[in-house]
């Protein structure tokens, strides 16, 4: 019953296999992405269980259909959005910085993000299984292959500890994560104490996973690979003050503009969101309180 639908990015999205050996279950819209979401509509309402395989950028077009087609109706489409965050050598129009909080802002709507290829894999499986709308959402390029012996089981909004010890909770999204290893073995190396969270999931946000985080933590790290208007980090503040919690918190994630063409590891530099601008930043507040 699983059927792939693809905006004329067969190649791009990794279909062509699929598309080689299921031709009957293979659908390429062409440039009409809007199609692609109410087309996988009506294959959901009619029991068949579509993933819809588009860029972040190229699923912005279609943002009304996900919202009154598919979420509305609460129907079983699976988004596997590609090309999340950073892009690079794309071009500006390109960067898929958005996708958290455009698609974090529908009801019925669950959105997640795995941290390396494993991850990837277990969430895909997940996301066929649940009977609602999921967003699947991932960087371009080769897959995130560290971490490979933490594969604890998806559980439905749950994030994943990597590390847990005090003082400093890193949480992660996604792409996130591998920076965050880097940012958490440069914490250790001066002594300072560190958690480290895979967030998996933006919407809901792990809110037991924060409560649990405030007993021994004094600081909250967001890291996302998106805009901070909407995203993962302005959730966990919005939960952290409505919860009265006494704990400090830091969102890394893109700033409220356009990002240029460029190497993306470059890119990061410049806007702060590589491993040692993070760790700077951390060391920086933490010295201050």
């Amino acid at each position: 019953k699983v059927v792939a639908i693809t905006a004329a990015m067969p190649d791009g999205t990794g279909l062509k296999r699929f598309r080689n050996m299921y031709p009957e279950r293979f659908f390429d819209v062409g440039i009409a992405e809007e199609h692609a979401v109410t087309f996988a509509a009506g294959l959901a309402a009619g029991g068949i269980k579509p993933v819809v395989a588009i860029y972040s950028s190229f699923l912005q077009r279609a943002y009304d259909q996900i919202l009154h087609d598919v979420c509305i109706q609460n129907l079983p489409v699976v988004f596997a959005v590609d090309r999340a965050g950073l892009v690079g050598s794309d071009g500006e129009t390109h960067q898929g910085i958005f996708d958290l909080s455009y698609l974090s802002s529908i009801p019925n709507m669950t959105v997640c993000a795995p941290k390396n290829k494993w991850e990837l894999s277990d969430m895909l499986k997940f996301a066929l299984k649940l009977q609602a709308p999921i967003a699947v959402r991932y960087p371009r390029g080769e897959a995130y292959d560290g971490l490979e012996e933490y594969r604890e089981g998806i559980q439905y909004g749950k994030s994943e500890w990597i590390y847990e010890e005090q003082d400093i909770a890193l949480f992660a999204v996604g792409s996130m994560v591998k920076t965050a290893v880097k940012v958490y073995e440069m914490l250790k190396k001066q002594g300072l104490n560190a958690s480290l969270i895979n967030a998996r999931f933006v919407k809901p946000i792990d809110e037991g996973a924060i409560s649990e985080v405030v007993e021994k933590h004094r600081w909250i790290v967001t890291m996302e690979e998106n805009v901070a208007s909407g995203g993962y980090g302005e959730k966990v503040l919005d939960y952290v003050n409505r919860a009265h919690m006494s704990v400090q918190c830091i969102n890394i994630s893109i700033p409220d503009a356009y990002v240029e063409h460029g190497n993306v590891e470059l890119l990061k530099k410049e806007i702060g969101m590589d491993a040692e601008s993070i760790y700077n930043r951390i060391v920086a507040n933490v010295k201050e309180v």
